[in-house]
């Protein structure tokens, strides 16, 4: 059973001449859920500002919200269903599934004669999400969503700058979009695409990799040769031994796990490399906080366990922090390697639920299904 919607506290004076208007935020689970929660505290006194001589209500619920054949979210059918249940005056769909228009990377688009828009929350990027959710719902509403008879709105200048930009729209119902452009817009979708997979999730689900990647460096600190190892690495060199420590587990972790998605046609290849780039990045941002954890772990157990006498006596010469720091660094490498292997005891099903979205593990479960009816087909 759906949860029923939560009604923002309205801080507009009712008039008995004031037209009330109530605008709903229907969001997907997770990171939209509590974005919309947030936004709506304050929208209707923004609605107020930008939008006068109305009384705005803001209510919110959450998902689920289905995919349709190709995996993308039906937008005027979601929403007018939802309208008719709630008694909404308009809807606002705030989902973490990213939306093209072409090659065009959408931010929002409406419908104004049914009352209906969306916002892709991967669009705003990976910084400054409230604000930037809020401006987009009130975009939405100036060009036309909250009124269709009133003439579009000129979007006022700071509400969004480059490389955000209006386009025309060539699908029926749809007025217009709320499009990324060029390198710049590109990146802040992909920025977007990592923030909603919060990489750090990564993190607990791979305890068992952990629990290699300990014991590793847990012989690095004890065995006095990689003492002499870090020394003498030199800075430079234990940076590199990270990140190639780093790019071992990540590379493991997304074939292990068969995370690499192929374009099933040469129309689709752009969107696969957008969103094999987006998981190669959350699943290496991922690492990368395994790797600062057990850093730390490991930097922690070398100043209690390995007496100043003892590192310096090894190494040849006094010791500081510094040196403390290289025998931890050498160690923790040497785990992450170990935790690569380690990780293959990790149920891809765990890996996949903690690298995407709530959206994206729907659409590659989608993508799955398909592929399991194709090869029944050819078997048959």
């Amino acid at each position: 059973m759906l949860p029923p919607p939560q009604e923002a506290p309205d801080t507009t004076p009712d008039t008995p001449d004031t037209p009330i208007r109530t605008v709903g935020l229907l969001a997907d689970p997770g990171l939209p859920t509590k974005l919309a929660e947030q936004v709506a505290l304050d929208l209707p006194d923004v609605l107020a500002r930008h939008l006068p001589g109305r009384t705005w209500r803001v209510e919110t619920a959450e998902g689920p919200v289905g995919l349709d054949s190709e995996g993308l979210v039906p937008m005027f059918r979601t929403g007018c269903e939802r309208q008719r249940r709630h008694g909404w005056d308009v809807v606002v769909i705030v989902t973490d599934l990213p939306r093209r228009a072409g090659t065009e990377p959408l931010v929002s688009d409406f419908g104004a004669d049914d009352g209906v828009g969306l916002v892709s929350v991967p669009a705003l990027g990976a910084v400054s999400l409230r604000r930037r959710l809020r401006a987009a719902v009130v975009d939405l509403l100036e060009h036309g969503l909250a009124d269709p008879a009133d003439a579009p709105r000129p979007t006022r200048r700071g509400l969004f700058a480059p490389p955000i930009c209006r386009i025309a729209s060539e699908h029926e119902g749809i007025d217009s979009h709320l499009a990324l452009r060029g390198t710049r817009g590109r990146l802040r979708l992909l920025a977007g695409m990592v923030r909603s997979n919060r990489p750090w999730r990564l993190v607990p689900s791979l305890s068992t990799a952990l629990a290699a990647a300990a014991a590793g460096a847990a012989f690095g600190i004890f065995y006095s040769n990689i003492w002499e190892l870090a020394s003498a690495a030199g800075p430079s060199r234990l940076v590199l031994i990270a990140v190639l420590a780093v790019a071992a587990m990540s590379t493991w972790l997304i074939a292990d796990n068969e995370l690499w998605e192929r374009p099933r046609s040469r129309r689709l290849r752009a969107e696969v490399h957008l969103y094999n780039a987006a998981t190669t990045s959350t699943i290496v941002l991922g690492v990368v906080c395994c790797y600062a954890l057990l850093l730390v772990l490991a930097g922690s157990a070398a100043a209690v366990v390995i007496p100043p006498s003892s590192l310096a006596e090894t190494v040849g010469h006094p010791v500081g922090p510094a040196a403390y720091l290289a025998v931890a660094s050498m160690a923790t490498s040497m785990g992450i390697v170990a935790g690569a292997v380690g990780s293959g005891l990790t149920a891809p099903e765990d890996v996949r639920a903690a690298a995407y979205s709530t959206r994206e593990q729907q659409r590659r479960a989608r993508l799955d299904e398909e592929d399991d009816r194709a090869a029944a087909d050819e078997s048959a």
